[in-house]
């Protein structure tokens, strides 16, 4: 079985393989930040508007994926809204995973056309910065898409720090210690297959 590791930050991408005996198949793989994609007030982030969401509906029907990696999306609530949106405009995207981090307002998620395998949220990444112990912000969504019997490739989805000042430190420097723990799940994925 030929294997792929996806990223999702900033991605629009297909990912083709062929098996002997059958035609070459096609996957597209898309990522999206929404921006605050969020329903409940309360969270000292502005409310996404419903003409904004059409908007996002349009956009992601224009990129016909198969696979979505979603940042900046609310909660279950949220997701399951997205998902019906996208199914109302023809966009059957039935499988779904959404990672809640240290950051309770906005998170991770994934919607697939295809099955989803394997699921590992990885959400207490912890770091030392200026002699302060810090956390990932939102989480990393790590899936395993199972496109047919002979293929499968992992995805992971992440949002690291916002460039956004922070009180508590640096953001750039932040965002770096985040990255880095995200390059130790990547190596060990690689590792491991």
């Amino acid at each position: 079985m030929r294997y792929h590791i996806i990223l999702g930050t900033f991605l629009l991408g297909c990912v083709t393989w062929s098996v002997r005996g059958e035609e070459p198949a096609t996957v597209r793989v898309a990522t999206y930040n929404l921006e605050n994609y969020l329903n409940t007030p309360g969270s000292g982030r502005p409310l996404k508007p419903a003409a904004a969401k059409a908007r996002i509906v349009d956009c992601i029907l224009g990129l016909k994926a198969d696979v979505l990696a979603l940042q900046e999306i609310g909660g279950t609530n949220e997701l399951l809204e997205l998902q019906t949106a996208l199914q109302r405009v023809g966009l059957n995207l039935p499988h779904w995973e959404l990672v809640s981090g240290f950051d309770t307002n906005i998170h991770v998620a994934v919607l697939s056309r295809f099955p989803i395998r394997h699921r590992q949220a990885h959400t207490n990444g912890t770091f030392l910065l200026g002699g302060r112990r810090h956390h990932v912000l939102r989480g990393f969504a790590e899936v395993e898409i199972e496109v047919s019997n002979t293929y499968r490739f992992t995805l992971i989805t992440a949002h690291l720090k916002s460039r956004r000042v922070a009180i508590e430190a640096d953001e750039s420097e932040l965002r770096e210690q985040e990255a880095r723990l995200l390059r130790k799940i990547i190596s060990a994925r690689l590792d491991a297959n």
